[in-house]
Order: structure tokens, then C-alpha cells, then sequence
């Protein structure tokens, strides 16, 4: 049976396309050696390879990588998500077939020992090869990153295993050891870099230092945004999934983020809603019946044209619905923000009320033009007898209630909204305090045309007592909206830099 030992270097390389596959043929070309894999990330600038051969072969083919990575890769032109430390980052070797830990300690010895010699660069051993406690993790070596290694390497306990204590700027220095295999892993989030990224300290065995450990042991993690796929993600290695299974890292991910999965809608992969969803795969052959399924330049239309409705009303549910949904907006905007981290459990609590009453108010646009027509039917009906005009009036009276109704609930959700934009005009990101100002006038607004359209539906009205009733409450929510939108201007502009 032949000994087969995985290598798995990573170089600080994702974009150029000429130079990843330079190191590959480096690979391909070292007789016993197998490319298993290539994968190149753009966003994080880093190739992953994987190959496989005799402990001697990998080592040499490692070596083949690594001469052809010292010529093409300059450290001191890299930018990328993904944490490093040199051109070469991480070189470590894996029993697969015939061979154990300690063959594959020798082979990153071996390694090592030859590259620091020939290149003239550090070298760090890591994991099982590690001859330090301190080094053999190797978030603990990587610390401070390419950066931190001028200083770095003039201190006594970061001394380099192989190779010179001087900076090497086009290379930075490499770790290599000796490990089990290693699942990684991407979770694909709808968020921020900086909400990927606390997800990832929260898990990972390291957390965010010593005093405040992570929740799985044998994890490490972090989080990131790839710009090429509009998302973040968080980028997980999980050491032993004997200690820590895989299902167990993804389910609390789950619990702290809303996870895009495999199920059609994978966001690495394209998805075009037209042709997934069936709703959209089927022609809508009738004309639309909702108002808010229209498009903006549809609906904007259809308020000038000759007819009654929509009307005000809509008009003004849709201006409320638009505040509330900027006011989500600002919220999120604050959320999820490294220099707003203190705020999250604020926002929490702040963006879900205007989330939900955007949504409640744009039912209330179509709601509004609906009500008015079932006046105007009632109004048609017939009344040439008593009884059809006790039968008409009865039906007037109820769809003015009607009528009154929807723009009353109208004035009421805006209402509920006061106390939360209060609180966020005290601490919402002030990069969004324009949009903060159009939502508390947007809502405003409404609230406006809440109170004409409930008065104007009111005078028809035959029973008073429902009508005072009525006109006081609406009068008294304007009144309070007038003071409140005024009292968040007045504390945004205090805010004002």
C-alpha cells in the first residue's frame, strides 16, 4: 500500500489568474505529485491548492510552489480579506494513506527547514510540528498579520523555527505544519462584514481572547464580505469534527443569522427570480388588481388620472409607509456597524415596529381606494321605495365607517411609531440623518392626510356621539404628531456635524 500524504498550501494570490496558475503547474510538474484542487478567491486574495503524493513528493512539490510564488507574488501589494502573514501563508501537511502525525511532522520539518535555507525567509512551525505551546495555533503566529512582522520579529519569542529574525518584505513569513484533516467552510449570511464577524468571534474556541472564549471547541472563524458575490460569510475551520461537529457549528450560526442555503437560492451560484420562482415563471395575463403591485411610475399615474380613486388616501398611506420603511433603513444602517456595536440591542428593539408598520401601511394604499368604492356602489344603489332607500342609507352609512376606518388606523400606526423615532434620533448612524428627516416628515404627512380623509368621510355621518368621538381622537393624534415630528427634527439637528 502507497504512502499518501495531503499538502494544502495557501498563497496570498486570488486574482491573478497568470501567477495561480504558474504555482499550479509548479505542483502538476513534480513527478508524485497530484493536484487535487485549486481555489482562488478574489474578494480575499488567497488560493487554497490541494495535492497529494509519497511524504518525499509533497514536500519537493510544496517546495516547487513556493520557488514559483517567491518570484511572482509581492507582499507589499497585497490587500485581501483573509488574514496572512506571508506570500507562502500556511503550508501544512496531512496523513491520508500509510503514514501518521509524526511522518507528517518530518515532512513540515523537512519543508521548513529547506525553504527558510534556499529563500531566505521566516518560517513558524504550527499545529502537531509545533515545538512552542505558544505557536501551535495559528491565529496565535498569524497575529498582527504581514503588518506586525518588522516589529515582530525583533522579539525574542518570535524568533523564526527556520530561517533569518530579519523582514522580508516582497514574502512576510510562512508557518507550516502537521495537522488531522480540516473541514472549511463558508456560511453564507445576508448581512454585514462586521455582523459575519461577531458571528465568528461568538463561535470560534478563541472568541475574542482569553477572557471572553468562544462557544466551540476545536473552531476557529472569522467573518468577511465578498465584493464579487454581493454577501459575507462566515469562513469557518473546524480542527476535529470528532469534538465539534459540522451540523453543530452551522445550527448556531443559524441561531444568530438569517442563512442563505443550498436550496436553489445560493447566492454563489446565479440566481435569476424570473426563472426560479413559479409565480414569475407563469404570465400574468390579466391586469394588475392591487395598487401596491404596481410599478411607482404605474401608480403615479394612476393618481392623476380622471377618477376617484386612488385618492388622498392611498396617497397618504403610501408617504407614511415609505417613512416607516426609511426609518427601518437608518436603523439598519446603525446595525450591524463595528463603531455602533453598542447599539445593536437598541436597534433590535427599534427596527422591527417601523418594519411592521411599513407593511401594515402599505396594506391600507389599496385598502383606502376600496373602502371609497364601496361608498360610491352604496351611493348607486336604488331608492325609489322606502325600503330601498333604508336599504341604501344603511349601506352609505356602513361604507362611510368604512371609509373612516382605514385612515383612521392609518393615524394610528403612524402614532404608535413617535417614541421609537425618538429614541433612534437620539443614536441612529448620523450618516442617515437626511433620511431620518424625509421619514419623520413622510410620516408626518400621513398623518395628515389621515386626518382630512377622516373628516371629510366623518360630516356624512348620521350617528354624532360616533362623530365627536371620532373627530376628537384624530385631532388629538395630529396635534401629538405635529409635536413629535417637530421634536425629532429639533434633535437631529442638534446632531447635526
Amino acid at each position: 500500500m502507497s504512502r499518501l500524504v495531503e499538502c494544502v498550501p495557501n498563497f496570498s494570490e486570488g486574482n491573478n489568474q497568470e501567477v495561480i496558475d504558474a504555482i499550479s503547474q509548479a505542483v502538476v510538474q513534480t513527478p508524485g505529485c497530484v493536484l487535487l484542487d485549486v481555489n482562488a478567491g478574489p474578494s480575499t486574495n488567497r488560493t487554497v491548492y490541494t495535492f497529494v503524493g509519497r511524504p518525499e513528493d509533497v514536500v519537493e512539490g510544496a517546495l516547487n510552489a513556493a520557488r514559483a510564488a517567491f518570484r511572482l507574488i509581492d507582499m507589499r501589494k497585497h490587500k485581501g480579506e483573509h488574514p496572512r502573514m506571508g506570500a507562502l501563508d500556511v503550508c501544512p501537511f496531512i496523513p491520508v494513506r500509510g503514514v501518521d502525525m509524526d511522518n507528517c511532522v518530518l515532512c513540515a520539518q523537512a519543508f521548513g527547514q529547506r525553504l527558510a535555507k534556499e529563500l531566505g525567509v521566516p518560517v513558524y512551525l504550527y499545529g502537531e510540528a509545533a515545538q512552542v505551546a505558544s505557536r501551535r495555533t495559528l491565529p496565535a503566529i498569524r497575529a498582527g498579520e504581514y503588518e506586525a512582522l518588522p516589529e515582530k520579529l525583533k522579539q525574542a519569542e518570535w524568533v523564526p523555527d527556520f530561517g533569518p529574525s530579519s523582514f522580508v518584505p516582497s514574502w512576510g513569513a510562512t508557518a507550516t505544519g502537521a495537522r488531522k484533516f480540516l473541514l472549511a467552510f463558508n456560511i453564507n449570511l445576508l448581512s454585514t462584514k462586521e455582523q459575519a464577524h461577531r458571528i465568528a468571534l461568538n463561535l470560534r474556541e478563541q472568541g475574542r481572547g482569553k477572557d471572553q472564549p468562544g462557544r466551540l471547541k476545536k473552531v476557529q472563524g472569522i467573518g468577511w464580505y465578498l465584493d464579487e458575490k454581493n454577501l459575507a460569510q462566515v469562513s469557518i475551520n473546524l480542527l476535529d469534527f470528532e469534538v465539534t461537529a459540522l451540523h453543530t457549528v452551522y445550527e448556531e450560526t443559524c441561531r444568530e443569522a438569517q442563512v442563505v442555503n443550498r436550496l436553489g437560492l445560493d447566492s454563489l451560484s446565479p440566481f435569476n427570480p424570473k426563472e426560479r420562482i413559479i409565480e414569475y415563471m407563469v404570465p400574468d395575463s390579466g391586469p394588475e388588481q392591487n395598487l401596491v403591485d404596481k410599478s411607482l411610475h404605474a401608480f403615479v399615474r394612476e393618481v392623476g388620472a380622471r377618477s376617484a380613486t386612488p385618492g388622498g388616501g392611498s396617497v397618504a398611506a403610501a408617504s407614511a409607509a415609505m417613512g416607516a420603511s426609511l426609518a427601518c433603513m437608518a436603523g439598519l444602517m446603525t446595525y450591524g456597524r463595528r463603531q455602533f456595536e453598542h447599539l445593536d440591542t437598541t436597534m433590535r428593539r427599534l427596527i422591527p415596529p417601523f418594519h411592521a408598520a411599513s407593511a401594515k401601511l402599505t396594506t391600507l394604499v389599496d385598502e383606502d381606494a376600496r373602502s371609497f368604492e364601496a361608498c360610491l356602489e352604496a351611493m348607486k344603489l336604488p331608492r325609489n321605495t322606502p325600503e330601498e332607500r333604508d336599504r341604501r342609507a344603511a349601506a352609505l352609512q356602513k361604507g362611510l365607517r368604512q371609509a373612516v376606518a382605514v385612515p383612521l388606523a392609518l393615524a394610528e400606526t403612524v402614532a404608535s411609531l413617535w417614541p421609537a423615532l425618538q429614541e433612534m434620533a437620539l443614536c441612529v448612524n448620523v450618516a442617515c440623518q437626511s433620511d431620518l428627516q424625509v421619514a419623520t416628515k413622510a410620516l408626518e404627512m400621513g398623518m395628515f392626510g389621515a386626518y382630512f380623509n377622516v373628516l371629510i368621510n366623518l360630516k356624512d355621518i348620521s350617528d354624532d356621539k360616533f362623530k365627536d368621538q371620532i373627530r376628537q381622537h384624530i385631532s388629538s393624534l395630529l396635534q401629538e404628531a405635529k409635536t413629535q415630528a417637530a421634536l425629532v427634527l429639533d434633535r437631529l439637528e442638534e446632531r447635526q456635524e
